[in-house]
């Protein structure tokens, strides 16, 4: 008998138990492309904010808005209130009392632990949820592709949402990781508990129960819910002021900010700035028919079986809808990015195949991720293209200060419509486009 070695397909496959179908893991195409690629951007951001005079992320100091978490934490410990007080400035606490009695072990770690233990963790949260986008769609994850998904968090730098979460120390990554480990992962331990903590911690992450409801995931939905009420009340059993914050302080948006600030992405800050509206009819409409376009873009995931997909579109939605979101609320456009980064890879090496090794397919995906983050990029990277740069322009040309939140809607929307366009029966076509924002490969269609 004369044994034949043939070649290792691209997606390789696991024979599956019986009864039970397993997808096919695929491998990242062009990865050493990528890591070179990425390793050169990374290199050239990094030039181009130590080089720029203004202050940036990767100054060594406790940035504000982490440092208002620790004297919050440290006012608890001394039996204090945690609300009736600015702490820098003018800057109150404004996340619930959960957050605060978290953030109360700050208060025993020094300057340069904190600062480690917050950013470097910060970056390490955000290559777990790119890891967790490649796994949800299929992709083995290698060491190769656990490197690139390490590039892709540092890159994500020069994007303006996640340069100003390090910059001011947010909590908006920690918060997107706890969703994510409900939402991205097929086998879940302990569903649900993510989503209830996330918006223990801060309001806005229960709006991503949305994507638990449209995924029949009835039990998760419950437990999020009881996991919330259990943060209440624990916030209840150790804030002396906790009945104020749910009382009066959750409803008062100034505590966060003002709609006339530019830095301000939500869709009631830029009909308030742009078009001269308040809120009331106007904006509660405009939150429904958004709310609208969100469960539409939602049911196509769900038919395309695409998690990633729904839980960064729900996450931009979320901030959309608040009355008040900053532009570094919006760090979910970055597992937006990575759902077209791997679409267009896998597109790319159908497309070209093994042409030069796959270095085709690394370089056209990681020109469409520069390409998308082009209308999103952090002002020490390039400032006259970045959000502040297109404010100040707003000041003499109100429309201009609308583009952010304009892109982000029509993500939901054009994602909605579509899954309204007619698709072929069966198997999709390998060359119609990037297949990673619809059905995986090899995958049928579902029925409608």
């Amino acid at each position: 008998m004369t044994f034949v070695n043939r070649p290792k397909p691209r997606h390789a496959v696991t024979p599956p138990r019986a009864g039970i179908s397993t997808p096919p893991e695929k491998e990242l195409a062009g990865a050493p492309v990528l890591i070179v690629g990425l390793g050169a951007l990374i290199a050239w951001m990094v030039v181009r904010i130590f080089t720029q005079p203004e202050d940036h992320a990767l100054r060594w100091r406790v940035p504000l808005d982490l440092e208002i978490y620790r004297m919050g934490g440290q006012a608890l410990l001394r039996g204090e209130n945690l609300y009736d007080k600015a702490y820098i400035f003018d800057l109150p606490f404004t996340y619930p009392p959960f957050a605060g009695v978290l953030f109360t072990s700050f208060a025993y770690l020094a300057d340069n632990a904190l600062i480690i233990l917050w950013q470097i963790g910060m970056l390490a949260a955000l290559a777990a949820i790119i890891a967790l986008v490649f796994r949800e769609r299929g992709f083995k994850l290698t060491p190769l592709t656990l490197l690139v998904c390490a590039l892709l968090s540092c890159a994500s730098i020069g994007n303006e949402a996640v340069h100003g979460t390090l910059f001011f120390g947010q909590i908006n990554i920690f918060l997107m990781l706890l969703v994510a480990l409900d939402i991205l992962p097929a086998r879940r331990r302990l569903p649900g508990i993510g989503i209830g903590i996330a918006a223990g911690l801060k309001l806005t992450p229960a709006y991503m129960g949305l994507v638990l409801l449209f995924q029949k995931r009835w039990w998760a939905a419950v437990i999020s819910v009881l996991t919330f009420f259990a943060t209440v009340i624990i916030g209840f059993a150790f804030v002396p002021d906790a009945r104020h914050f749910w009382e009066h302080a959750m409803f008062d948006s100034s505590r966060v900010g003002s709609s006339e600030n530019t830095g301000s992405k939500s869709v009631l800050s830029v009909m308030q700035r742009t078009f001269g509206l308040e809120g009331g009819t106007v904006w509660i409409l405009s939150v429904i028919v958004i709310f609208v376009f969100t469960c539409l873009a939602l049911r196509t995931a769900m038919l395309r079986n695409n998690r990633s997909m729904a839980f960064a579109l729900t996450g931009i939605s979320s901030c959309l809808v608040s009355p008040f979101s900053w532009y570094h609320h919006f760090v979910w456009l970055v597992p937006l990015s990575m759902v077209l980064f791997i679409a267009v890879n896998e597109w790319a090496a159908d497309r070209f195949g093994a042409s030069f090794n796959g270095a085709l397919a690394g370089l056209a995906s990681l020109a469409a991720i520069v390409c998308f983050h082009i209308p999103f990029v952090s002002y020490p990277v390039w400032r006259a293209m970045s959000s502040r740069g297109i404010d100040e322009l707003s000041q003499t040309t109100p429309w201009l200060g609308a583009i952010w939140t304009t892109l982000c809607l029509l993500f939901i929307v054009g994602y909605a419509i579509f899954g309204f366009m007619p698709r072929g029966s069966g198997v999709r076509s390998t060359s119609s486009g990037p297949k990673g924002i619809g059905l995986a490969k090899g995958r049928s269609a579902p029925a409608e």
